[in-house]
């Protein structure tokens, strides 16, 4: 079960992920353009760091997004990226949109035709 999330648990994680490779906050913190003093917050879990903060510490660290949020791999299966899933969507999506464009434009040659026998 996932612990809900809390900002002094997190900041713990991306501290001794720190200090298990010997890195000041200094450096972090610029690794990450932030100030020290804000990349000290986010340690001391006075504040949650952002999307774009823990992305960057996530491929610095070479951990998983989830073990950063939760302090543990998300070993269940996946189901197909869900990227794929969409992709396959857009291009139903594409295919039905372009046979109603031929729909539409046979139509409207109709039309016309129509109109010029009138």
């Amino acid at each position: 079960m996932q612990e809900i999330l809390s900002k002094k648990i997190l900041g713990k994680r991306i501290k001794s992920l720190r200090l298990e490779r010997a890195y000041a906050q200094v450096d972090v913190a610029n690794l990450l353009n932030l100030s020290r003093s804000n990349y000290s917050q986010i340690e001391l879990g006075n504040q949650y760091p952002t999307f774009h903060t823990l992305c960057a510490l996530s491929r610095h660290y070479k951990k998983s997004y989830e073990w950063l949020l939760h302090g543990e791999e998300n070993n269940e299966p996946q189901a197909v990226f869900p990227v794929a899933g969409l992709m396959n969507e857009l291009e139903a999506t594409l295919k039905n949109f372009s046979l109603c464009l031929e729909k539409l434009e046979n139509e409207l040659q109709s039309i016309k035709i129509k109109i010029d026998v009138s």
